[in-house]
């Protein structure tokens, strides 16, 4: 019998390793560096909520992990893996609170992401100036996470309207 949970994650994960991969081909104007869209993340902010945590917590970890592996370094893989899971986490805390929109969630996953990546590169390098590039790096991380909130919101009204 088909495992229909273990089928839903394996194709997200590999619509989410397909994001990352065009997202790589793009030129990225007016963004600073280490800045990106993140499109992958909104595959996580879908199944945060058309699924389970549980679910977004293994599609994220497992599209960092392939993607570091196919296209990246273990240094990649711990920055990537530190900022998803801080993200992740912050957008668990707060989708629970029911306070906040898909985007605002979005958002704040968003900004997490990029806090988790200055902590292990703090950590990493023994340097606390990393955290100067926060207000940057942040503010990118909330403007890229509302775009992919939108998104994701869009894809989840879809997806419950074709369910109804």
């Amino acid at each position: 019998m088909i495992d229909l949970r273990l089928t839903t994650d394996a194709l997200l994960i590999s619509l989410s390793l397909i994001l990352f991969a065009v997202e790589s081909l793009l030129p990225m104007p007016l963004m600073p560096p280490g800045a990106k869209f993140g499109l992958a993340n909104a595959v996580t902010v879908v199944a945060l909520y058309m699924l389970t945590e549980v679910d977004a917590l293994i599609i994220l970890s497992a599209r960092i992990f392939l993607a570091g592996i196919l296209a990246g370094s273990p240094t990649t893989i711990l920055f990537s893996m530190s900022g998803g899971l801080l993200s992740v986490a912050a957008m668990i805390l707060l989708k629970r609170t029911e306070k906040f929109s898909v985007a605002g969630v979005s958002a704040a996953g968003g900004f997490f992401h990029n806090v988790g990546q200055i902590i292990s590169a703090t950590l990493l390098l023994g340097s606390e100036k990393f955290f100067l590039y926060l207000p940057i790096l942040g503010a990118c991380g909330i403007f890229v996470g509302v775009l992919n909130g939108l998104l994701s919101a869009e894809i989840i009204r879809r997806i419950k309207k074709i369910r109804t």
